[in-house]
């Protein structure tokens, strides 16, 4: 098995609560279902299909989870929201309480158009952000239960759109930085974007930024659905964008100490990738939950999830013992390990390895060198590579080897920057295998050269 990761980075300058941290979400414990698919009476289909959702507390303490249900026996777009309710978050198999909203034409609402609500409380009230299948909408509630719309001045419940006929939905609001910041996705000309505008009070909207589209997610219509945002600390922010339902879900995490920008074709700031779709995180009694689709759209389940932190080096570069047992097996690099103090390599640790480092301040693309480390057993679970330099996925690279029979199990790049920045790997069936690290530099065209500052595993 290979596995090449290339530009799959998570860069640490951004993220503005430390340099140096390493965050990385990861589904602590068994998923369990809170609710399936409904029954809607007369309105029921045997192909509806439970999908983007809300949960939040109410007033009384209970906890709501309204979910848009798709292909219903309702005319036009054959969508409506249908409400559970949960005496605590932990509980399973929260009570069907009925079908909550439906749209309504006098509104200037398309004919069963309601997709993804998602709700938060402000000032003793509760908003509900919601799409009406072109445009965003809001509603109000006082008891976090029943909601009325907020009527614009042309008595449409329409608030903003990013255009007729581009579906503008998914709707999700956060406060920060003095401001509440709605993020929804809209595919004009066939293509997903997530987009973010700002608010005061919730009721006047700045003009729209994007703030999320292509890289390695793509630019499909889908490629940019269910956008949702965590401020995990002051300044560090995770993009939740998910790009394919059922049981090939799939959503992309991204990090920014800008909640404005997670990349437009751009993948600095991609973390990892996540097997599930329309997340929602929820934080509660100090405890992070995410929220998710059941893989065979048939309801919605909740496991905890934790921000990972990883600071523990598998190798310790700063030991000389340990800098001795990496070798180069080819080339004439005048060190395996460098000191070198030129910006912007930001190292973890006081050595590591530069493909075409000679000296503190000086450098040769022409080197060529390859460089193995020692034999170790793969650790269980997650882990991070640091890596930096150049692209090429055949001649720039680091590559974990299986010791027995030295066939790649996985090979990273970097991305034509020297900063070093993590790599997310899962070692699953790898785990456990005795493997060693192999550097290669095979190339002397500009950025032809790979620097390494080993591997992190989480805190214990």
């Amino acid at each position: 098995m290979l596995v090449v990761l290339h530009a799959l980075f998570l860069s640490t300058a951004w993220c503005a609560a430390d340099s140096n941290d390493i965050y990385i979400p990861v589904i602590e414990s068994d998923w369990r279902q809170v609710s399936g698919n409904p029954d809607l009476g007369k309105l029921s289909n045997p192909n509806q299909q439970p999908v983007d959702f809300a949960v939040w507390q109410a007033e009384d303490g209970t906890w709501q989870l309204w979910s848009c249900i798709r292909n219903t026996k309702t005319p036009g777009y054959t969508r409506l929201f249908y409400r559970w309710e949960g005496k605590t978050l932990t509980d399973s198999n929260w009570t069907p309480m009925g079908i909550a909203m439906m749209s309504d034409e006098k509104y200037g609402e398309p004919q069963n158009g309601l997709q993804a609500p998602h709700v938060v409380k402000w000032k003793g009230e509760y908003w509900m952000a919601y799409g009406d299948w072109d445009n965003i909408c809001l509603a109000t509630s006082k008891d976090g239960k029943e909601f009325k719309r907020v009527r614009q001045l042309d008595d449409r419940s329409a608030v903003f759109t990013e255009g007729a006929e581009n579906n503008t939905r998914d709707a999700m609001l956060l406060f920060t930085k003095g401001k509440w910041h709605c993020y929804y996705t809209a595919f004009p000309a066939g293509r997903g974007y997530d987009y973010c505008r700002t608010s005061d009070d919730l009721i006047n909207w700045s003009d729209s930024a994007v703030v999320a589209y292509g890289g390695r997610a793509g630019n499909a219509p889908f490629s940019a659905e269910c956008p949702h945002v965590v401020e995990f600390k002051p300044g560090y922010y995770f993009l939740f964008r998910t790009q394919s339902y059922s049981p090939g879900a799939r959503t992309s995490v991204y990090c920014s100490d800008n909640p404005l920008n997670f990349g437009i074709d751009d993948d600095n700031y991609f973390v990892r990738q996540m097997n599930v779709a329309a997340p929602e995180i929820i934080f509660h009694n100090s405890q992070y939950y995410m929220a998710a689709l059941n893989p065979n759209l048939d309801g919605i389940r909740i496991a905890k999830l934790n921000f990972k932190k990883f600071d523990q080096p598998l190798f310790d570069f700063n030991d000389a013992e340990s800098r001795n047992q990496w070798k180069q097996v080819a080339g004439r690099l005048p060190s395996v390990f460098t000191l070198a103090g030129r910006p912007p390599f930001n190292p973890r640790r006081k050595y590591f390895i530069g493909s075409a480092e000679t000296g503190t301040l000086n450098y040769d693309e022409k080197l060529k060198v390859t460089i193995e480390g020692p034999k170790f057993k793969m650790p269980r679970g997650d882990m991070v590579l640091l890596v930096s330099g150049g692209d090429d996925k055949a001649k720039t690279c680091v590559k974990i080897i299986d010791a027995e029979d030295e066939k790649e199990l996985l090979s990273v790049t970097g991305r034509r920057n020297n900063e070093f920045r993590p790599v997310y790997f899962d070692s699953g069936s790898l785990a456990g295998r005795e493997v060693f690290i192999r550097i290669v530099d095979e190339s002397d065209q500009w950025w032809g050269h790979i620097n390494f500052d080993g591997i992190l595993l989480p805190e214990s």
